[in-house]
């Protein structure tokens, strides 16, 4: 009789519920995970209190450090999220697209205004957590003020003040708390 070979066991998958705290920053971690479902933020905070949004983790985004580093980085669910352990040479390109995403950030933060900067973050997140409609694309991921000025590198009052401006100008329908329509938008070119 041949003999059988073990069923492979299916990695672990956490249940996060939203609000829940995963990564503490200055914590060590218990190792890298990756996001198999919902959406989480990660945020830094400086010894004076200020948040930066670093970016909402996703489906197949790396969450957390690896085994005994320090957290760079708070995360919490924004949503219900499903987490399984990452390893071997599947942390290679998830650590290579977190750097990534950190170089884009750090040039927008340098070289975009507060105006730009929200609109940016909200058409990436529209990108990845957005449903197409008639009118443009609906941000199904209810994001409040705060974290939309962190994830922009500014205040709340900047923040308020730019969606202002992106609703006056025809590109964003604020849809009420935390609800975003974000609509077609080109720039003209001169010629």
């Amino acid at each position: 009789m041949a003999e059988r070979m073990p069923r492979p066991q299916p990695l672990p998958l956490i249940a996060v519920r939203p609000g829940q705290l995963v990564v503490r920053q200055g914590e060590a971690g218990s190792g890298p995970w990756v996001a198999v479902s919902g959406a989480l933020l990660a945020t830094a905070v400086s010894a004076d209190g200020h948040v930066l949004g670093l970016e909402v983790l996703g489906p197949g985004d790396l969450v957390g450090e690896l085994d005994g580093c320090a957290a760079e980085a708070s995360v919490r669910a924004l949503r219900p999220s499903g987490l399984a352990p990452a390893a071997g040479a599947s942390l290679a390109p998830l650590v290579t697209a977190r750097s990534r995403r950190a170089a884009a950030l750090a040039r927008d933060l340098a070289w975009l205004d507060v105006s730009a900067r929200v609109e940016a973050r909200l058409r990436e997140l529209a990108d990845r957590f957005g449903r197409p409609t008639p009118g443009g694309v609906v941000l199904t991921l209810k994001i409040t003020q705060d974290d939309l000025a962190a994830l922009a590198g500014t205040s709340r009052e900047s923040a308020n003040r730019a969606l202002r401006e992106l609703e006056r100008s025809g590109r964003l329908c604020v849809q009420g708390r935390g609800r975003y329509l974000l609509r077609p938008w080109r720039p003209v070119v001169d010629g």
